[in-house]
């Protein structure tokens, strides 16, 4: 099957060459971005072994003669396939790996295989390798979904386990968010570092499936902590949202938006605490330095800016905690019905109650600090820093009670049932089109130069979209 990251790869290094032309900015580059220097060796044409100086960034990497001079060539290393290899002679055993680009290659050579190992774990952050099996050892199955399905996996040297999200290319070149959903979702997990964010560490491709090798988060989601815990206290709510609200800071410093914020995207870290989490599924996130107008997220959840078909930036983000805030202060959730499209009549009003008997034990500041996270106006909806200046966070910080206690299991006739959850959780995403795709770009040039009248596509389509889309 053909590879998913062969035409990415072209797109972002035309020329026929391995080796490229140095751009103007490439010093900044290595300044910035640098992931390794080391020296690697290179045999020429002659049969003669010559060694240089190596600088791998997160896209490209730099040869110079030695350290500290000037690069001499440059080659965009990004999406390009990464195979370890081991030449044996009667006489030596040299160890390397090879660079592949669309049927052309680059093979390099490592003193020792120590130093491939670490030249291996350096580029395979931005490269593609291919054998899984060889690298890790399948536990069982923990989830599926769609387009994939998760295992726990062991790594055979270090026996550390991870989560691998494997995506069935057959169901990616077949659905109607193709191959950029998924090369967005690696580009974004990308440039995540962050102890609240799962990891995404490698990236490998076979002929049938895309594997992403993630963290594995043993203490459950979320969403099945809450159906344990009922509610949790202000204490630690506050210390939970505390952690939410600093990492959506790093995330929009970024300039990375999730847009599906979620009880079941929330990874708990453990069964000791309810506030150490991690956040998932990158899926439907994206990096913007201005507002945009997919329409996209989870029922129940989702900013009413986006279901108004406006513009919107970061703080759909900030109104999605602040669901999540409601829920697990109170149990309930603010929009309810029998099905998606109820929900999501009353998610696009907006209209959020705080009925006395689930809401009589949680204090003044507490209840407004929920308010401002939903307020459905994003102009004074806060950003993350502004929200963690809420008096809400100083107050429960100071409190006498133990944030350690752990909150009992409520009995069934009290609390979140699972049908609600489920309705909450509705897996139903609002999705878009490549060919809709291309008319957001236009819709979005023409908000920006402030044109009056849209292209006759884009009405079209919103046409199409009001009249036989059953969620709005």
């Amino acid at each position: 099957m053909v590879s998913i990251f062969e035409a990415i790869d072209r797109e972002v290094n035309k020329s026929l060459k391995f080796w490229g032309q140095l751009d103007e900015i490439y010093t900044q580059d290595i300044r910035q971005n640098k992931i390794r220097e080391a020296s690697l060796q290179f045999l020429m044409p002659n049969g003669v072994f010559k060694t240089r100086n190596a600088i791998l960034t997160k896209t490209k990497m730099y040869i110079s003669k030695k350290e500290g001079k000037d690069a001499k060539k440059m080659a965009v290393v990004i999406w390009k396939k990464l195979e370890p290899f081991c030449e044996e002679s009667e006489s030596e055993e040299r160890f390397g790996f090879r660079l592949i680009q669309s049927g052309l290659f680059q093979d390099f050579y490592t003193k020792s295989p120590e130093e491939l190992e670490e030249w291996l774990e350096s580029l395979s952050r931005v490269s593609i390798l291919n054998d899984l099996e060889e690298d890790y050892k399948t536990i069982r199955e923990i989830g599926s979904g769609s387009y994939a399905k998760v295992l726990l996996v062991q790594d055979l040297q270090d026996n550390q386990e991870y989560a691998v999200k494997s995506i069935n290319k057959d169901l990616i070149w077949n659905s109607s968010r193709n191959t950029n959903a998924l090369i967005n979702e690696i580009n974004v997990m990308r440039k995540l570092n962050h102890p609240f964010l799962v990891k995404l560490h490698r990236v490998y491709e076979n002929e049938k499936f895309v594997h992403l090798i993630l963290d594995y988060v043993p203490g459950g989601d979320l969403f099945h902590r809450l159906m344990e815990r009922n509610v949790f206290t202000e204490e630690v709510a506050s210390k939970f949202m505390k952690n939410m609200l600093e990492v959506l800071d790093y995330i929009h410093s970024l300039d990375i938006i999730h847009r599906d914020l979620k009880p079941e995207n929330i990874l708990m870290m453990n069964n000791i605490n309810d506030w150490e989490f991690k956040i998932a599924d990158f899926g439907l996130a994206c990096e913007t330095h201005e507002e945009v107008m997919l329409r996209c997220g989870s029922p129940g959840y989702v900013a009413p800016e986006i279901l108004k078909k406006h513009l919107y930036g970061k703080k759909v983000d900030i109104f999605s905690a602040g669901i999540i805030l409601y829920v697990i202060l109170s149990s309930r959730a603010p929009f309810f019905g029998k099905n998606s499209s109820e929900i999501l009549i009353r998610n696009k009003e907006c209209k959020i109650y705080f009925q006395d008997r689930y809401w009589k034990n949680v204090s003044k500041e507490g209840i407004d600090c929920v308010l401002k996270l939903t307020d459905c106006d994003p102009d004074t909806r806060p950003m993350a820093l502004e929200a963690l200046r809420h008096p809400w966070f100083t107050i429960t910080h100071n409190s006498k009670l133990h944030i350690e206690s752990v909150i009992p299991p409520s009995s069934p006739d009290t609390g979140i049932s699972a049908e609600l959850m489920k309705r909450m959780n509705n897996k139903r995403y609002v999705e878009i089109t490549e060919k809709e795709r291309r008319e957001e770009e236009e819709n979005k040039k023409a908000f920006n130069a402030h044109k009056a009248v849209m292209s006759s596509n884009a009405k079209n389509l919103l046409k199409k979209l009001r009249d036989a889309d059953s969620l709005l």
